[in-house]
């Protein structure tokens, strides 16, 4: 490789360590977050067998089929210019149809976590909040349609890597999109858990409401950080690959993102369930030591009616003035849930 690189240099071509140095690095870091996928995924269809078959169930199983998919091709394209054609000038310089693969996969990877963040605020409840999805669905259309066509066009017009350059612009057009549509959807997120968190006057759903609204602020920074790298090295340093090597950790932190915001499901619910049984238990001592009032003392919920009651309350955050004397509210997280023989009713 090092007799190679002077060569490639007077071709023409970019360093190695700005071509496939990248891609290395990426695809390394790329194969340990895809374990960390996997493994999100498998705890994921372990414990919550329930979900809705399409939703999230079914675009968690899309995002696998995809970040699989993502991965595989970028093993082979680093096995093909690392290994196979590594001493080949002609076969380092040929654009491979799995190069071209990458824009399309890799922007339905990333559209994919996207849709999932549109459907938890669609399930939100309120019609109102809906209105605000409208310039987050165009933004990830247009990102979507620029990344497609970019595609294409490396399949149709792009014969040797160096060439990549010519559609290197849409690239950065469609990470500048994801960017905005990352921003536009956290946004949305953090200010309906911000009125919900001020409406509610239970402190153990104010707490959940807390952690929620900080795991979207680091999940929504984080994603776009590395989306604006991707678009910011797309247009700076063009004729490298550096921005293919971040685009490759950037979508595996999104589908991660999505998967760890399922998976947290069961913690949050633990903790509610935690609170509300100290309440409960605070509840019924001061009770006892109080002298007794005309109306018979009401029973204290019990585990079940306390699982369940926790359980809507951080997916569906709705609070019950038979439990907890609060404001009746409604807020689905993943998926839209109700009591046991209680039907849903949206605010």
């Amino acid at each position: 490789m090092s007799t190679l690189g002077p060569v490639l240099h007077l071709l023409g071509v970019p360093s190695l360590a700005t071509t496939l140095g990248s891609i290395y690095l990426g695809v390394t870091i790329g194969l340990m977050l895809y374990g960390l996928t996997v493994h999100q995924a498998y705890r994921y269809y372990k414990h919550y067998p329930e979900d809705g078959l399409l939703y999230p169930k079914g675009i968690v199983t899309l995002v696998l089929v995809f970040e699989t998919l993502h991965t595989v091709v970028w093993m082979y394209i680093g096995y093909r210019y690392l290994v196979s054609e590594a001493f080949n000038i002609t076969g380092e310089l040929s654009n491979h149809w799995t190069v071209s693969c990458t824009f399309l996969v890799t922007s339905f990877s990333v559209y994919a976590c996207q849709t999932f963040y549109c459907c938890r605020i669609w399930n939100f409840g309120a019609s109102y909040y809906r209105w605000f999805l409208i310039p987050a669905i165009v933004s990830m259309c247009t990102g979507l349609s620029f990344a497609i066509v970019a595609g294409v066009k490396a399949f149709l017009i792009v014969e040797r890597i160096i060439d990549l350059d010519k559609i290197s612009w849409m690239v950065s057009v469609a990470y500048g999109f994801s960017v905005s549509s990352d921003i536009i959807l956290a946004g949305i997120l953090i200010f309906t858990l911000l009125r919900i968190r001020r409406e509610s006057k239970v402190p153990s759903t104010r707490t959940v409401l807390n952690t929620l609204i900080i795991y979207t602020i680091n999940t929504g920074l984080l994603t776009s950080i590395v989306s604006f790298f991707a678009f910011l090295f797309a247009i700076v340093l063009r004729g490298n690959f550096i921005y293919a090597g971040v685009s490759i950790v950037g979508a595996k932190l999104y589908a991660n993102s999505v998967l760890a915001l399922l998976n947290s499901r069961r913690y949050l619910n633990n903790r509610l369930q935690d609170d509300f049984s100290s309440v409960s238990m605070g509840n019924s001592e001061t009770s006892s030591t109080s002298q007794p009032s005309a109306c018979p003392p009401r029973p204290p919920p019990s585990r079940r009616q306390a699982r369940d009651e926790t359980s809507t309350i951080v997916w569906a955050v709705r609070q019950q003035s038979t439990v907890m004397s609060s404001v009746s509210t409604q807020m689905n997280f993943a998926a839209p849930s109700g009591l046991e023989g209680e039907p849903d009713t949206q605010v």
